[in-house]
């Protein structure tokens, strides 16, 4: 089952990049568009893994203890080159790295743990399609939010799109 680990958003967050990305859906249609529903932060990506390994595994590192994570959004920004993903990010705890260094001790689908990769949270608002451009979109306002839960998600990938669904969780 591919797996990955994900900070939630609190609602009030959801709502808030929604009402700020609905006229940029309508015009940047060549985007594709997360849905409001998946929006998260990934802290960890497993891959195919068991999950009820991984359940166990996050059990043990008492994640719970480093919750809530607050968080400021404040910046839009592109990966790749050509880009292909838009995402938004900001400021967070530092407990926030503490969870990711944490997860980092949970082996990926080859055994890997982590710790050698640099981690940047972000939330992915849109894939760009191969040869489509990225468009130069400002994002002028801050949300600020706390998340309370952290979860471990199967990812189906599907010719409409990722189905997500949520395993487990630590509140």
């Amino acid at each position: 089952m591919r797996l990955f680990v994900a900070l939630q958003l609190s609602n009030g967050t959801i709502q808030e990049i929604e009402e700020w990305r609905k006229p940029l859906i309508r015009k940047y249609s060549d985007l594709r568009w997360v849905r409001d529903d998946q929006l998260h932060v990934t802290l960890r990506f497993l891959g195919d893994r068991e999950p009820g390994q991984v359940i166990d595994q996050m059990r043990d590192l008492c994640l719970e203890e480093l919750l809530p994570v607050e968080y400021t959004l404040s910046g839009i920004g592109q990966f790749g080159n050509p880009p292909s993903v838009l995402w938004l990010s900001g400021k967070f705890s530092s407990n926030l790295f503490s969870i990711v260094r944490l997860l980092d001790s949970i082996p990926d689908e080859e055994g890997k743990t982590g710790g050698s990769r640099r981690f940047t949270p972000h939330i992915t608002l849109a894939r760009i399609r191969r040869g489509a451009s990225c468009p130069n979109i400002a994002f002028s306002r801050q949300i600020a939010g706390v998340s309370n839960a952290i979860h471990l998600v199967s990812s189906n990938l599907t010719p409409g799109g990722p189905i997500y669904t949520t395993l487990f969780s630590i509140r």
